[in-house]
Order: C-alpha cells, then sequence, then structure tokens
C-alpha cells in the first residue's frame, strides 16, 4: 500500500507505510491490572510513532521508553518504534491523526506537536486538541552566549550591556527561535537575527568560530556538549533557561540545578524590576508552556479505546520509579525523562491547544516579522 498524505484520509489499521527505523525493541514481562486491561494488549503490538527521522533527540527517547515500558503495561504487548519524519515534524502528526486506526495500537512520541498549532503551521491539518491525550513530557532550552561580546560578560545580567550581536535558530517558525526573539525584545536589547542553520551542531560550530554570538540549546545537549566544552573553558555563559509554567505560576526545574542561571521570568525581574504586560508577554507565555511543558506530547488518535489511553499513562507513571529506566536514561543520554498523566495537564493541553484567535495572529505575525529581519 503507498499513502498518500494529502486528499481524502485514509485509515488503516495494519499501519502499513513507507517509515522508517522499525525496530522491535521490547515486550513487557510483567503484567498487572485487572481481566479486561490484560485482555486489551495481550498478544498485540504497539506501536509507538515519532515524528522525527532516526538518531535525533525525540528518537533516541522514544526508544528509551520503549525499552521499558513494556513490563509496566498489562497484557505485555511487544513495542515497536516507527519513524516518520519530514516538515518539521508535522508528516507524522499529520498521519496519525488522518491515518492511523483509533484502535489503541498506535501512539505519538511527538516533538513541537503543540507550539505548531499556537504558531499557525500551514501544513498542520489536524486539530490536536482532539487528539486521545496520554502524557507530556517537559523539557527546557537553556540559552547562552559568547563571553567576548563587548562589552564582555561574566554574569548573565551583563547581556544588558550588549548590542549588535548574532542571535541564531534554526526556523523562524519553530517555538525556538520565537522565543529567543521574544525574551530578547522583551530585555529591550538591539541584536540581528539570523536562521536556517540545518541543525543545532552545526549552529555551536558557528558560535564557536564566532559567526553568531548566542544560541539555545535542548538542556540534555547544553549539559553533554555546551557546558564542558565552552562554559567551563570560559567561552561561553549561560544566560537564561525556560521557566516551567503549570497555568498559573512560573518556576524553576529542577533540571537546571547548577546551571548558573536564572529562568528566563527571573533573570527579567532582576534587570527590568517587574514583569512585563500585553500581548508580548501574554504570547510569550503560550509559546513558552507549549515548548518546555509540552515539548514531548505523547498522545493516540482520536477516539482511541480508553483502556488503552489509561494502560499507557500508567505505564509512563511507574517509569519514574523504573530504577533500570533510570539507569538507562543517566547512561545515554545524562537525564532522566519525565511525564506528567494527571488530569490538569490534559485540561491545561487542550486549552492551551486552541488558543485565542487575537493572540494566535499576534505570534503569526510575529513570526512572519523575524522571516523579514533575518541577516539584516
Amino acid at each position: 500500500m503507498t499513502l498518500k498524505f494529502g486528499g481524502t484520509p485514509k485509515r488503516d489499521g495494519n499501519m502499513r507505510n513507507p517509515v522508517a527505523g522499525l525496530i522491535l525493541v521490547a515486550s513487557g514481562i510483567f503484567a498487572s491490572g485487572g481481566a479486561g486491561a490484560d485482555d486489551f494488549y495481550r498478544g498485540k503490538t504497539l506501536s509507538i510513532l515519532v515524528n522525527f527521522t532516526t538518531g535525533g533527540p525525540t528518537d533516541v527517547e522514544a526508544r528509551l521508553v520503549a525499552r521499558h515500558i513494556g513490563k509496566h503495561i498489562a497484557g505485555s504487548p511487544n513495542i515497536v518504534v516507527r519513524n516518520m519524519g519530514g516538515a518539521s515534524g508535522v508528516v507524522g502528526m499529520n498521519w496519525l491523526g488522518e491515518i492511523a486506526a483509533p484502535d489503541g495500537l498506535t501512539a505519538g512520541y511527538f516533538t513541537g506537536a503543540a507550539s505548531k498549532t499556537a504558531i499557525g503551521e500551514a501544513g498542520l491539518r489536524v486539530d490536536l486538541a482532539k487528539y486521545s491525550f496520554v502524557a507530556s513530557g517537559p523539557g527546557l532550552l537553556v540559552t547562552y552566549m559568547r563571553t567576548d561580546v563587548s562589552p564582555g560578560l561574566k554574569v548573565p545580567a551583563d547581556i544588558m550591556k550588549t548590542r549588535d550581536f548574532w542571535a541564531a535558530g534554526l526556523l523562524p517558525g519553530t517555538d525556538k527561535d520565537v522565543r529567543t526573539r521574544m525574551q530578547l525584545d522583551m530585555l529591550g536589547i538591539r541584536y540581528h537575527y539570523i536562521s536556517n542553520y540545518p541543525g543545532s551542531a552545526e549552529a555551536r560550530l558557528a558560535l564557536e568560530r564566532n559567526e553568531i554570538q548566542m544560541y539555545t540549546e535542548s538542556m540534555p545537549t547544553y549539559r553533554s556538549a555546551v557546558e564542558p566544552n565552552l562554559v567551563k573553558t570560559g567561552a561561553a555563559i549561560p544566560i537564561c533557561f525556560d521557566p516551567l509554567d503549570d497555568g498559573e505560576t512560573l518556576s524553576r526545574a529542577p533540571e537546571a540545578d547548577g546551571i548558573g542561571a536564572k529562568p528566563f521570568h527571573e533573570l527579567l525581574l532582576e534587570v527590568k524590576g517587574a514583569l512585563p504586560k500585553g500581548e508580548m508577554w501574554e504570547a510569550y507565555r503560550l509559546i513558552n508552556f507549549l515548548g518546555s511543558t509540552l515539548i514531548r506530547a505523547i498522545v493516540m488518535p482520536p477516539g482511541s479505546p480508553r483502556e488503552a489511553v489509561s494502560a499507557l499513562k500508567s505505564a509512563l507513571a511507574a517509569l519514574d520509579t523504573d530504577a533500570d529506566y533510570r539507569a538507562d536514561a543517566l547512561n545515554v543520554i545524562k537525564f532522566v525523562p519525565r511525564y506528567v498523566v494527571d488530569d490538569k495537564m490534559e485540561k491545561l493541553f487542550r486549552e492551551k491547544l486552541t488558543p485565542d484567535p487575537k493572540l494566535q495572529a499576534f505570534i503569526s505575525a510575529y513570526v512572519e516579522a523575524g522571516r523579514a529581519s533575518l541577516g539584516k
């Protein structure tokens, strides 16, 4: 069967498609729960669909989960990871919502899915708020800068003395680029913006060559590549990191302990004396929530069986106290991904994915302004 990603959607419960990176990674060895739940997954295969290609952070995390989650699912299903990259993750997101059967046998492990809704991704054809929510996986970005930017940086607040440096990103329409620009605009700093780097490795190399002076990395990459090679050598300094947002308050994530910088809202308070108000701040809160608290979204097709959703929620929650999973995570990616499965997060997931039209229009216009400013 050949999949077509346009025209009238067709569902195929067998999930035959040209996805890359099929790997049988685990089968459950321990069953728990009631007989009904046990019967649901017994003798079946659960496919985890990653919306990026093999080898990237999303893929590595999904395979880490797949190696350990089977023993926490009643019925001991086989676990398979499949990759469907393309259009910055949108191809896989569309496939899960338009074509995958809502039979409880396919779950999406997505990065950037939520923020694309707020930004107004043109190629996204599905309403993410209608997916069956399983869990969110929070993640943080760390913004760092060369210390030799005039007049020199010794502490994060010294960024207020700088001007006319180059801040870089990957694509103007990504939440990563939008957050970086919004942070600098709210700080009131004059800067130049460049984007469209193929990946973070290339952007980091450009910073080392002094072609750019500021960049933003995921926490695992910051810990493993930036901190030892740039920060500890004195070549760069962390400026801030993303705050976590529970829908009411902003807070510091434990994963950021020892970074040597503050979450962005605390940096703003330090250098400005108060947090801003207005559309820019509201837009930043939304983009930050979707890009940090909801950076990873584990979802199933709309209308998936409740017993399947419940089984996955329980299994992901159980990973938090799984010693083998934690040890594997620390060995492979130097941190332990955690998953939020409670009702409050599900409510926030649906609320934030239906943003106020005026706020969404503001964000879309901001993205276009970023595109127009590239290289200037």
